[in-house]
């Protein structure tokens, strides 16, 4: 059977204690996203001023032989990337003459999918009807059947093989690159070298695109794996570094920011700073969604005893559940913006008040959103 349904009911005193616990908690999540907030800009300003220094000093070299002139700079190098030494994976005996060589280890096992219901009852009661279903898929992780809520018949093995990556070092011209530098390539191919090598390898079954460890690779059993290999190849790239005794290194800007570019093919340096800089933004913009997202929960969650008071009657419980959200919008929009503008206020004092004015205009118009819809 990999279907099972559970019911549970919670008492109106069992849900009154744990809004009581949802107060306590929503406090310290509003601390977290508070911090994470105030980091978060604190984070990007520092970023997008460390790039725009290191652009700004980053000498394009004409070609890749070591100038003495340029020592502990960061330059702009061009040129072929040559790999020290052959990769080989001891495992299964397969062999690169790339930069990086990725083994990647998928075994299909069982997986627990649950999903649940809420119904608010008469009396402040709530009905939970939990369903997990299991369903047998193809995962890189091992997925731990002992933490199954039904593990009886769902059981899944130790996985014996896992994913490695296998890296070089390596020299651009004069200049020498050690593995950790390689490893910031990005950049990957599948690898077809499989096809040289004997239908078996060790334990398993080569099908030339991939190798399988199982009796038969169209009716896949719990425990089969399936291993398959990417690599970085050798070739022409692009590197933003410093130079440092004939070996490119990471360079330390002045607020302490160290930064590494390999590019695939013959990238400028203006393309190069162009596409971290809106990397930076990004992911700015990703942390604040986050961030505000977590305030906003902290602030329903705070307010989560006034809705679980009114459940006595489930429509009553619906209703001011829907009005604690618009404050609680409220609340995150004006907080959430101040936080913001006063982490920027040091270095963009106009932006952060066009922050505030905005964030306050948004919350505005939700308060009177919320006053017409009741």
């Amino acid at each position: 059977m990999d279907n099972f349904t559970e019911t549970t009911t919670r008492g109106y005193g069992s849900n009154i204690m744990n809004s009581l616990k949802a107060i306590f908690f929503g406090f310290i999540l509003l601390i977290g996203s508070i911090v994470l907030l105030s980091w978060n800009e604190g984070r990007s300003v520092n970023q997008a001023d460390a790039l725009k220094e290191m652009s700004g000093n980053t000498v394009t070299l004409p070609d890749t032989k070591y100038d003495a002139a340029y020592e502990g700079k960061p330059v702009l190098v061009h040129g072929e990337i040559n790999p020290v030494s052959e990769l080989v994976d001891p495992l299964f005996g397969v062999k690169s003459n790339g930069l990086i060589l990725r083994r990647n280890v998928e075994m299909y096992q069982w997986k627990e999918n649950k999903s649940t219901k809420s119904e608010d009852k008469m009396g402040g009661s709530t009905e939970t009807t939990t369903t997990y279903n299991y369903v047998k898929t193809w995962s890189d992780q091992e997925i731990d059947s002992l933490n199954f809520k039904h593990p009886e018949g769902h059981a899944n093995p130790a996985m014996v093989h896992q994913s490695h990556t296998f890296v070089t070092d390596a020299n651009i011209g004069d200049y020498y690159l050690s593995k950790s530098m390689v490893g910031h390539i990005s950049t990957f191919e599948s690898y077809m070298g499989l096809s040289s090598l004997p239908d078996v390898v060790d334990e398993a079954k080569n099908l030339k695109s991939y190798l399988y460890i199982g009796e038969a690779p169209a009716a896949p059993k719990v425990g089969d794996m399936k291993i398959s290999y990417k690599f970085a190849h050798s070739g022409k790239y692009t590197i933003a570094a410093e130079s440092k005794n004939k070996a490119l290194i990471s360079h330390k800007t002045i607020n302490d920011r160290s930064f590494i570019f390999i590019r695939n093919g013959i990238i400028s340096a203006e393309q190069i700073f162009k596409e971290e800089l809106e990397s930076n933004k990004v992911l700015t913009w990703i942390l604040r969604v986050v961030g505000l997202v977590l305030m906003f929960l902290a602030f329903s969650m705070m307010m989560s005893l006034l809705a679980t008071l009114a459940k006595v009657i489930p429509f009553m419980g619906s209703l001011i559940g829907g009005a604690t959200g618009i404050v609680a919008a409220v609340f995150t929009l004006v907080l959430g913006s101040v936080i913001i503008a006063i982490a920027w206020f040091a270095s963009r004092p106009m932006l952060s008040l066009m922050i505030v004015a905005v964030g306050v205009a948004i919350a505005i118009g939700l308060a009177k959103y919320g006053k017409k819809s009741n």
